[in-house]
């Protein structure tokens, strides 16, 4: 037995035996290894020997690997401890170190005073060192809700004109990009990109991003192309939260936007399958495959196979979750039964993980929320309230800042706690379950869910130790602590009850979500959406304590108050949007007539940021048409003509004109839309080519019919290519398993499905006879050949005799039961199926009267001859039944 090689006994030694560990890349034993050379070079320091203490640079270095190799093994506790135990000079130097030790403990408020001074001290960090702790404290930033701050700081750190960050990698400018993006979306409020320039936000203009909406985000390749199959986004992170932001603040972008984001999604979730299966995981167990037999060894992959194409399904199916998400914004009946299958799907199958694991994680949990949520969404009005109020889930106090586990939320009737939720989406769930409540007439519910609101509102982040000592904005009281049985102090909420009287409704601090919104101008539009849901709660409950009207008025006079004083903040648009919320609520309330005149002037009182978008001057312009007087189709035009002279907006005038049968107008519009085809996509082109087809078929059907056949050949033209179509893959299905393969239950694989549910078949679309159906001829040659061998089988035992003329005929009752048959009808016996014929009906009595009545030529000859049968008669199917008494029958006698 060879001999255990000896510890070293000096750093040198030490360093050679480092330097063999780095190349092996054992992070473990690097770490041991580090720990030796420290603990010595603290010995000698201790007894003072110098020939064995390690120079400065050398100590320096070794201490970043051990650092390091901490980290890597997930000892993020012993990184800070050994930090905390070296001296301020060598601390700074493992600054980036300790900051994401930091940050992943959780310990955002330490994290964010050590980022913060090393920034302001920069010089005397490396240039790697300072990107990375910049990164880290914008980071930080957004856990802590200050998303704000945190979008200042990406910005700095993706400005190719700042000397430190020039020279990032790709890839670290592209992490970069995709937590810049998630920061941009986390704390979203409607209306607040208003104000931009462009309806985008300086993330958008970043180079990166407008070459990924550009390559992935327009439809230039058709689908299953080569092009399409080899480019594959490796970064499909950065393309998902790109199509996330689109999603969450298209509210004020266009409808391309949205479909804009459904592209990137659906590259997004096909690349995070490819590469995920396609990626080959680590030989560092190849010594112990080779003791294994090739059974086991081909067992040992397959498994390794499926845990890899579990790992994908997991990454893809937020992915799909956002494309639902998608669906339900472009509306359409299809759209939305594609949504609800999807998030159908993501709840059965987080239930399955919860299930078979006994929890989920805070990604898997914050995915089920938010499919139950929009599920919740797209079910309001087809439900009743309380099945839509199951759906909401329940608000707690986890947020972003701690992703936790599911299963530790609130109770409530949610079966979907809200865990790990930015707070866009918890400020988002909390006014869907107060609205809810209000439709249910619940008072006590729905004022206790706005006082949470309303509360969360004020609270960003409550500290490392979990109080509001960290929180910024909670006016300077602390919450109340936990007692010495680990009970919450609870503290009153004042609010206005149903009654005259007043009620206090108790609030757990510690319990209140931090959904603190990123300025003060987003949290004043809340509070206004607050008294909104409050308002209409007041009205469906009748309330004397306090009128719905003056609630709206009080809330659009801060909003008008806040605007004021607001004008230049980047996010007033939440403002004006909020405003024109609560105007448009009122006048739905005071005309409820679908006259157009009415409607008009609560449109034009919008804010003036509101009457600029394109979706206002479009319904302002259609109102003032459907009024068909000359003036205010002169208006309508006024108005359109305002969208622009791009062609989406020629093409809506050109259809308002051809409503208005100003068919000329509209034909010259189109035709300038026709001399823009190098400009017009595809769709844009044929669209105006049927609507020019259209004006002319008024004016000009035989200039229609030109343009007509142009439209119809470019409609069957085919972009099939055959050595496209040779190298394509065939498509396979997975079989279905069953009982007797390991006891597994038959399924059926997605594509399957959605094969079946699209043409009802598991074979797919219908590609012809010739492909689906055996040749008729040579199915009957097969049985003439199988009869020929069966009767010279029955030859051969002398049971069939060839020359035998005439042949014995088959019985032609042979198909019904003998008891049915004629000649075992004897005497009574089968009288009550003597209508039953040879073969189950209709031989000899019975089915002449049905026969007659099927022969219409009969009937009608019949009736033209003056035929009094009952099938000539007047039918009583619409008379009333008469009220008069009924008739009884004698006693003793048949009736």
């Amino acid at each position: 037995m060879a001999g255990v090689t000896p510890p070293p006994s000096s750093w040198k030694e030490s360093l050679s035996q480092l330097k063999e560990l780095l190349n092996e890349r054992s992070k473990p034993k690097v770490e041991k290894c580090c720990a030796n050379i420290l603990q010595l070079d603290k010995n000698a320091a201790s007894e003072a020997d110098a020939s064995h203490a390690l120079p400065n640079e050398v100590r320096a270095l070794v201490t970043t690997i051990y650092l390091r190799a901490l980290i890597h093994s997930g000892k993020f506790a012993a990184v800070v401890d050994h930090c905390d135990g070296q001296s301020t000079e060598s601390r700074d130097g493992n600054a980036l170190e300790e900051a994401y030790a930091l940050y992943r403990l959780r310990k955002y408020d330490a994290c964010r005073k050590l980022c913060s001074r090393h920034v302001e001290r920069h010089d005397k960090i490396a240039e790697d060192n300072y990107r990375g702790i910049m990164h880290i404290y914008a980071q930080t930033l957004y856990r802590m809700g200050e998303t704000r701050e945190a979008d200042a700081l990406y910005r700095k750190i993706l400005d190719r004109g700042e000397s430190q960050f020039a020279e990032m990698d790709a890839d670290e400018r592209e992490d970069a990009l995709a937590n810049a993006l998630a920061n941009c979306t986390a704390n979203y409020t409607a209306g607040s990109l208003l104000l931009s320039k462009g309806v985008s936000s300086w993330v958008e203009r970043v180079e990166e991003i407008a070459s990924l909406l550009q390559s992935y985000g327009t439809d230039n390749t058709s689908p299953n192309s080569k092009e399409e199959q080899e480019d594959i986004l490796q970064n499909y992170d950065l393309a998902y939260n790109l199509a996330t932001y689109l999603l969450v603040s298209s509210d004020a972008r266009p409808r391309r936007s949205i479909v804009q984001a459904k592209r990137l999604l659906t590259h997004a979730e096909k690349s995070a399958l490819t590469v995920l299966e396609s990626t080959s995981s680590p030989n560092h167990d190849d010594d112990e495959n080779t003791a294994l037999n090739e059974e086991e060894r081909a067992n040992k992959q397959q498994l390794r196979k499926q845990q890899q194409q579990q790992l994908a399904e997991r990454e893809a199916m937020p992915i799909r979750a956002n494309l639902a998400y998608a669906n339900l914004l472009l509306g359409g009946d299809e759209n939305e039964k594609d949504a609800m299958r999807t998030f159908l799907t993501c709840l059965m199958e987080g239930a399955k993980q919860k299930k078979g694991k006994g929890g989920t994680g805070g990604v898997e949990a914050n995915l089920l929320a938010a499919a139950s949520n929009n599920l919740a969404f797209l079910r309001d009005g087809k439900e009743s309230v309380f099945d839509v109020l199951k759906r909401i889930p329940t608000a707690c106090s986890s947020s972003v800042s701690e992703d936790g586990g599911a299963g530790k939320g609130g109770g409530g009737t949610s079966a979907v706690p809200l865990v790990g939720a930015t707070p866009q989406q918890v400020r988002t769930v909390l006014y869907n379950r107060a609205l809810q409540l209000a439709k249910m007439g619940n008072a006590s519910g729905c004022l206790e869910a706005l006082a949470v609101l309303r509360a969360s509102l004020k609270v960003s982040y409550r500290g490392d130790d979990g109080g509001d000592e960290g929180n910024k904005a909670s006016g300077g009281s602390a919450s109340p602590k936990r007692n010495a049985k680990g009970k919450k102090k609870k503290a009153a909420v004042t609010s206005d009850s149903t009654n005259d009287a007043s009620n206090e409704i108790s609030l757990n601090q510690q319990d209140v979500p931090t959904a603190q919104p990123s300025s003060d101008v987003e949290a004043i539009a809340w509070n206004a959406r607050a008294d909104w849901v409050e308002s209409e709660l007041r009205r469906i409950i009748r309330s004397d304590n306090k009128k719905p009207d003056e609630i709206i008025n009080s809330a659009i006079s801060s909003l008008d108050l806040a605007t004021k004083s607001n004008e230049n903040d980047e996010a007033a648009g939440a403002l004006a949007y909020t405003k024109a919320q609560l105007l448009l609520h009122n006048a739905a309330l005071t005309n409820g007539q679908t006259k157009a005149r009415p409607l008009i002037h609560p449109l034009e009182s919008l804010p003036p940021l509101i009457q600029a978008c394109p979706g206002t001057n479009v319904t302002l312009a259609s109102l003032h048409g459907a009024l068909n007087k000359e003036e205010s189709i002169s208006r309508s035009v006024e108005i359109m003509s305002s969208l622009g002279d791009d062609i989406p907006a020629q093409l809506a005038i050109a259809e308002f004109y051809l409503e208005r049968c100003r068919y000329d107008d509209s034909f010259k519009l189109l035709e300038g839309v026709l001399g823009k085809e190098d400009l017009a996509t595809t769709d844009q082109f044929m669209t105006a080519s049927a609507l020019i087809v259209r004006a002319l078929s008024y004016t000009d059907p035989e200039k229609a019919e030109g343009y007509a056949e142009g439209l119809r050949e470019a409609c069957t033209e085919s972009g099939l290519d055959g050595e496209q179509l040779e190298s394509m893959e065939i498509p396979r299905f997975a079989k279905a398993v069953g009982p007797g393969n390991g006891g597994k239950v038959a399924t059926s694989s997605s594509k399957v499905r959605k094969i079946i549910a699209s043409t009802g078949s598991k074979k797919g679309s219908n590609r012809g006879e010739q492909n689906n159906k055996k040749n008729r001829e040579a199915i009957l040659r097969k049985r003439a050949k199988l009869r020929d061998a069966y009767l010279k089988e029955l030859e051969s035992k002398g049971l069939y005799d060839p020359n035998k003329v005439p042949q014995t005929k088959p019985d032609p009752e042979r198909w019904i039961p003998k008891s049915q048959r004629s000649y075992n009808r004897r005497g009574r016996r089968g009288r009550y199926n003597a209508n039953i014929g040879a073969q189950g009906g209709g031989a000899g009595a019975g089915m002449e009267k049905d026969a007659a009545k099927l022969d219409v030529a009969a009937r009608v000859a019949a009736a033209k001859a003056g035929a009094t049968d009952g099938a000539g008669k007047l039918s009583t199917a619409s008379m009333q039944v008469s009220g008069g008494p009924v008739k009884k029958g004698k006693p003793g006698k048949r009736r």
